[in-house]
């Protein structure tokens, strides 16, 4: 474990930005003498619209000031802190911390949107499965999304509220309301006068290392067949679940949270990554980077499903996996199935094992179910709005290609003839 010199200011103030102009910009300080540093030195919070991020590089606070006169350009993980080095272990969150966090439900409004999207006994299943928590002091019925790794230790407690569509609510001045169950906890405390407890004192010198997992991480050993799915938000995780359950869905918890360092759990595994859309493709671009990095640990593909179809306005408001899935019924999901468990579609003769429905698309009377196949590629199968295989007439393939402007072919979904597209095999 490392003791960073100059660290990320801790707590929700933030900044103006001086690359956006937005307040939004965390600054660094100097943890000997708890001075800010120069005023370029920090990180924007809007990770995708700005991305500005610049890291101190220097021994004494002397030379950062005559470094500020001069021009800067934001670094991205290229520089490292000056810092010392000491043997201290990770600290956990106490699981009294999280069981505490297991009430209120009736209020939780990140808890009423899943009922109102899958019902009480699906949410309740869900509630169980994630750990999801409770947490009024700061916001009224906020959410959190516990951090637990793949041996069971609590690593960190992110706060979120939402509005009533299941999106974080904001702040008057714009902000995201969302912070750390440690920092809930640290303010309390203070704000009552009282000692901070003594795991909480030692989890706060983590000097901001606190997410050293993926959300959902613990649920790695229980399905060792399956394939994972990582997405940014534990939100979207938790919805996806219910959608595709063919994946065990995980969640970095933010953008650039996706590091080699936090995915060591997913060593030996099929890896599906789904970034957000953003409106220049960088979240895309910078998730294809880490999966390169990620090669060494396991089979990762980065999923391009968004990308593809997505609109300019939908770029522009950032759109993730949920925002697409929750325009279906549940009900109305899932197609019928082939008549044996095993989905094999035979594509000129060669067999391709379907691994999930990826998602559904309605075309006047049809539905076009995206498969994602065992190697990592899609495929587009017809059915009818019963659920029902299309077998093969011309005049609707001549309907597809004028709506879509995707060229179709034959072939069998487990021996029965189908039609499907060919563009994107």
């Amino acid at each position: 474990m490392h003791t960073y010199r100059y660290t990320l200011e801790r707590g929700n103030k933030k900044h103006i930005c001086p690359s956006c102009g937005k307040k939004r910009f965390v600054r660094f300080i100097d943890t000997e003498t708890g001075e800010y540093l120069p005023t370029e030195y920090g990180r924007c919070d809007r990770e995708v619209n700005c991305g500005y991020f610049l890291k101190p590089d220097f021994g004494t606070m002397a030379q950062l000031n005559e470094a500020g006169k001069g021009h800067h350009t934001p670094l991205h993980r290229s520089q490292h802190y000056k810092r010392q080095e000491t043997n201290r272990s990770p600290a956990y969150i106490p699981i009294d911390v999280l069981n505490q966090s297991q009430q209120g439900f009736e209020t939780n409004s990140f808890v009423t949107y899943l009922h109102s999207l899958f019902g009480s006994e699906i949410t309740h299943e869900l509630i169980q499965l994630y750990q999801i928590g409770t947490s009024g002091s700061r916001w009224p019925g906020a959410t959190v999304f516990w951090w637990i790794d793949v041996s069971g230790n609590v690593r960190a407690g992110q706060v979120k509220q939402f509005d009533h569509t299941g999106h974080t609510a904001k702040s008057q001045d714009g902000n995201s309301r969302t912070t750390w169950i440690h920092s809930i906890l640290k303010y309390n405390h203070e704000t009552k006068g009282e000692c901070l407890p003594g795991w909480l004192a030692a989890y706060l010198e983590q000097a901001g290392n606190f997410v050293g997992c993926l959300f959902g991480e613990y649920l790695l050993p229980s399905s060792l067949g399956k394939p994972v799915a990582i997405v940014e938000a534990p939100a979207t995780a938790i919805v996806a679940s219910v959608y595709l359950p063919a994946f065990i869905w995980l969640a970095a918890g933010s953008l650039s949270y996706l590091t080699v360092e936090r995915c060591q759990a997913l060593t030996g595994r099929q890896v599906f990554l789904f970034p957000d859309l953003s409106p220049d493709g960088r979240a895309f671009t910078l998730w294809n980077s880490k999966a390169k990095e990620l090669a060494g640990i396991a089979a990762v593909t980065v999923s391009d499903l968004l990308e593809r179809g997505a609109t300019v306005t939908e770029r522009a408001q950032g759109l993730d996996l949920r925002d697409y899935l929750t325009r279906f019924d549940l009900q109305q999901f899932h197609p019928a199935p082939p008549p044996e468990d095993k989905y094999t579609l035979t594509i000129d003769g060669q067999e391709h094992e379907i691994n999930a429905i990826a998602v559904i698309t309605e075309i006047d009377d049809y539905k076009i179910v995206t498969y994602m196949l065992r190697n990592a590629k899609f495929c587009e199968v017809l059915y009818t709005a019963a659920g029902e295989l299309i077998p093969q007439p011309e005049d609707f393939s001549a309907i597809i290609y004028a709506r879509m402007g995707k060229m179709i072919m034959p072939g069998r979904l487990n021996d029965i003839n189908c039609l499907f597209t060919y563009d994107i095999i």
